[in-house]
């Protein structure tokens, strides 16, 4: 497993590259800035540049990000947003231990989990997370999206140059998505061209009403599900990749579907654990 490491330098902020601990990059500069973000106790008059000063909403943040940023965050973040035209690179990063639901406990900073959360009157069809650039990471946040659409979303337009909106190669790792229609969806009404080089790792997903992994247009291709695990959703993945990874998933309880690949070729489904039936496109 890859890791990047944080250091402080005297000059500027340093990144160093491990692969199952062992050090492959050390030192090489990072870009962009940092921002924090507190959705219980933020405010938007803060600057956001330090979780004493943090910002309360997300789309405080938003509003000032450049490509290359990284947004930290713990709290609720109660929020329908698409991610800024132009920026790229984003990582955004849940700083709890571990993804949960932040409003356990109100004292001695008890917020310090990091949820993403429907407001409470949300809009319909609309995800928590609309990602229109490529490159943006999502890390251990709890996702929990409402009754009536997804948690993240990623879509493709077929415009060029600055007009052109692409989520290909976005990241969600060590992420825990609870409830919702749908957690993750590939494309859109109007986004309907190919995916590329999506990743997903070491996310739990929960819970989904209608469907887990959904793909509402256009395709995803050499997309990688590594290690996750899938439980008690209405169905885990419906979705035609193609020339994909799937490996070393588990695909728990479910009640429709558990993989289904139809529409999809030349993809390679290996060392997952399945419960019960699942059905795969041919050439899977």
């Amino acid at each position: 497993m890859f890791e990047e490491r944080a250091f402080e330098d005297a000059d500027f902020h340093v990144r160093r590259l491990y692969a199952d601990g062992r050090l492959l990059a050390p030192n090489f500069p990072v870009q962009g800035r940092e921002w924090y973000l507190n959705g219980n106790t933020g405010a938007a008059t803060h600057n956001g540049r330090s979780f004493s000063n943090s910002k309360l909403t997300m789309a405080d943040v938003f509003d000032e990000l450049s490509s290359g940023d990284r947004v930290f965050f713990v709290g609720n973040i109660r929020e329908q947003l698409t991610t800024p035209v132009g920026v790229f690179d984003v990582t955004v990063i849940g700083c709890g231990n571990r993804p949960r639901h932040a409003d356990a406990h109100t004292g001695n900073n008890g917020y310090s989990g990091a949820t993403w959360k429907a407001p409470a009157s949300p809009t319909a069809t609309t995800a928590l997370c609309r990602v229109i650039q490529q490159g943006w990471s999502f890390r251990n946040i709890l996702w929990a999206a409402h009754t009536d659409y997804g948690a993240l979303e990623f879509v493709r337009n077929a415009a060029a140059s600055d007009d052109e909106r692409d989520a290909s190669h976005g990241h969600v790792a060590q992420c825990r998505f609870a409830a919702g229609k749908y957690h993750i969806m590939l494309g859109a009404t109007s986004f309907t061209e190919n995916l590329f080089n999506l990743r997903a790792e070491d996310n739990d997903f929960e819970d989904a009403t209608t469907m887990s992994w959904f793909q509402g247009g256009g395709g995803a291709y050499r997309c990688k599900l590594f290690g996750n695990r899938f439980t008690s959703n209405v169905s885990h993945v419906d979705v035609g990749f193609t020339q994909s990874v799937i490996q070393g998933n588990i695909m728990g309880l479910f009640t429709t579907k558990s993989l289904d690949l139809t529409g999809g070729a030349d993809n390679i489904v290996t060392g997952n654990y399945f419960s019960g039936d699942y059905s795969t496109a041919s050439g899977a």
